[in-house]
């Protein structure tokens, strides 16, 4: 059985051996992936078997499925736009994961859920429009670790990006991006809002640890084997990007 529509990143091996994406996937999405799985088996070496773990935007699912085969008790996708999680519930229905699930809601409405023991925000940050208090509210709904993949700002211009002049929204300093297409069917796009704040770097660290997480460092083994090229790679998809995680005090919880 085909899939609802064609995948656009990940290509996850169905029980069946079919293929999502029979072509391929990107290698990044792969280090994207595996510089989380080592930050999380740092933090938890006797395994995840106990933990819930969200995926925000995931997409079509493809690290949601990861997330489940490392042995969380729940690997939760959320996924908004119709189109894709009709591709997630694809993918679901061609596994045996009872601990894989996806649902199709806002990222906004994550308050609407049982907090997660970890949070997953690969590639959502930088397209909303209130990035600030979407931090504080990841703060709120993950009991000890949020890994934040994003696009952020810069003093200088980013070349790869039509991004607006130096601007301040929630009282961050950063710069706007205009949209492809929200609320379409443009499957990488912002859902409501049509412009999105990239906030500046350091004071996107500040925000994160700001919000609640008074440990925050950057990753940068998302970078994959060639880390020294690939960060000076001209490549929109590394064009001022980085892996930050925040960490609660666990003592504090």
């Amino acid at each position: 059985m085909s899939p609802p529509t064609p995948f656009t990143a990940h290509n996850i091996v169905l029980d069946d051996g079919s293929q999502t994406k029979p072509d391929g996937q990107e290698p990044w999405l792969d280090w994207w992936f595996e510089a989380a799985r080592r930050c999380l088996s740092a933090f938890y070496p006797d395994g995840f078997k106990n933990l819930r773990i969200a995926d925000l935007g995931c997409l079509e699912g493809g690290f949601t499925v990861k997330f489940a085969r490392l042995g969380f008790a729940e690997a939760v996708g959320f996924e908004v736009r119709p189109s894709n999680f009709a591709n997630c519930m694809f993918v679901k229905n061609g596994l045996t994961l009872p601990n894989l699930q996806f649902v199709n809601d806002d990222v906004w409405n994550l308050k609407n859920y049982e907090p997660f023991d970890v949070i997953f925000c690969g590639g959502v940050l930088y397209h909303l429009d209130r990035p600030k208090a979407f931090l504080g509210l990841l703060s709120k709904m993950t009991r000890r670790i949020a890994i934040i993949h994003t696009h952020y700002a810069t003093v200088a211009p980013i070349a790869a990006y039509q991004l607006s002049d130096l601007d301040e929204n929630e009282d961050v300093p950063g710069r706007w991006f205009k949209e492809p297409g929200s609320c379409s069917d443009h499957k990488w796009a912002s859902w409501t809002n049509e412009r999105s704040f990239w906030i500046q770097k350091e004071h996107l660290i500040q925000a994160i640890r700001d919000t609640g997480f008074p440990m925050v460092f950057e990753q940068f083994d998302h970078f994959g084997p060639d880390i020294a090229g690939e960060m000076t790679s001209a490549a929109p998809k590394h064009s001022n990007r980085g892996m930050f995680v925040g960490v609660k005090d666990r003592a504090k919880g």
